[in-house]
């Protein structure tokens, strides 16, 4: 880390505070709080990666060649099953809470 001079003690106590407040916010996040951050943005992100992810793991399972897919669970199951109900919950969870934060 690049050292730097400062000659006045009450910009020096400022920076010394600031990055011990840093240190300490990095350390209460933990793993997933470092991944996602802190906020009130944080359950949109949660949601959106698990939305995202749900989709890619349909997306591939729908790509692969017939051969390599489940004879007993084939692409009507994994989007009527699986994928739908998901989605659905997401956005009416995401609705749910937009109108809880909003008072009405």
């Amino acid at each position: 880390m690049n050292k730097i001079e400062i000659q006045d003690p009450r910009v020096a106590g400022k920076i010394i505070a600031a990055n011990a407040e840093n240190d300490k916010r990095k350390a209460e996040l933990g793993f997933l709080g470092k991944f996602f951050g802190s906020g009130e943005n944080v359950r949109l992100y949660i949601v959106g990666t698990i939305t995202l992810g749900v989709l890619l793991i349909a997306l591939v399972y729908t790509l692969i060649p017939d051969q390599y897919r489940s004879p007993d669970f084939g692409l009507k199951e994994m989007w009527t099953l699986v994928v739908l109900p998901v989605e659905s919950t997401i956005i009416g969870y995401l609705i749910g809470s937009k109108s809880k934060d909003s008072g009405g």
